[in-house]
């Protein structure tokens, strides 16, 4: 193993999982999306300038929270997979950075083109929060100095993530409370591990999920029956009543047979 590579297993990254990427990238998906929404929402004339400081921005944004990790799977033979609209707006800032004829100007068309789900959609609605740290596209980032933090931690990435999801009840009963793992020195094996005791953790969550529906369906069971009483009080009720209007019509039938038909024996009726 080479120094480098032992550098890696001591570093905060050994203890990078798959789970901890598929949650970055959801994340880094977030914060596309919230761009991409302000950017069309943006009364701000899109000029020369405005376009090139934007794509400054974005590219940040993918050099702090996607490339990096990318890198780290990479590194760590961990096989992982971008959320779609991630994967779109990665395709294009790339493109950016290795194609000449791929400028300023064609990056911002294109990003603000990418389509991704409505601003209305659930899906983006989830993904959207209200708090975000760094979010520059809240101010005239065009008209001030570029001062996004040239790097961030893997640990300091980790805590914006957690952040993001606080802010997300709905998703809570989704994202599993962290486990820690023992370090391997061969990273597949460490990776398969590590997916062992996601899968075993996440089957124990959903067991008790499963257990929590079973005794809501036992408490709604026991009010039906606490019910079928009174149901059949009021069946019997019913069976009475027409009874008594059966026999009520009977006497009326036959009061008007025997009597003459200009007496109503019930006007009432």
């Amino acid at each position: 193993m080479t120094d480098h590579y032992q550098m890696l297993h001591k570093s905060a990254a050994s203890k990078f999982s798959i789970w901890d990427a598929a949650e970055i990238f959801k994340y880094a998906t977030s914060r596309f999306t919230v761009i991409h929404i302000e950017l069309i929402k943006s009364k701000t004339q899109h000029s020369s300038s405005y376009q090139h400081t934007f794509v400054r921005h974005i590219v940040w944004e993918a050099e702090r929270f996607v490339f990096p990790f990318v890198n780290i799977c990479a590194a760590m033979n961990i096989n992982t997979t971008l959320p779609a609209y991630l994967n779109e707006v990665i395709l294009l800032i790339t493109s950016f950075q290795t194609e000449p004829y791929y400028d300023h100007g064609r990056l911002f068309a294109t990003f603000k083109a990418c389509p991704h789900e409505s601003p209305t959609h659930p899906v983006d609605i989830n993904r959207v929060v209200h708090d975000y740290r760094h979010a520059w596209w809240k101010d005239r980032f065009d008209l001030a100095p570029f001062d996004m933090p040239l790097q961030m931690s893997v640990v300091l990435v980790k805590e914006l993530v957690t952040n993001h999801f606080a802010q997300r009840p709905k998703m809570a009963s989704m994202v599993p409370t962290p486990i820690m793992h023992a370090r391997s020195n061969d990273p597949l094996l460490q990776q398969l591990q590590v997916l062992r005791a996601e899968v075993s953790y996440l089957g124990m969550e959903l067991g008790q999920l499963l257990v929590t529906k079973l005794d809501a369906t036992r408490e709604a069971v026991a009010a039906l029956d606490r019910l079928e009483d009174p149901v059949d009080e009021l069946r019997e009720a019913m069976v009475a009543s027409h009874a008594a209007v059966a026999m009520l019509q009977g006497h009326y039938d036959n009061g008007r047979l025997g009597g003459p038909s200009s007496i109503e024996p019930f006007p009432g009726l």
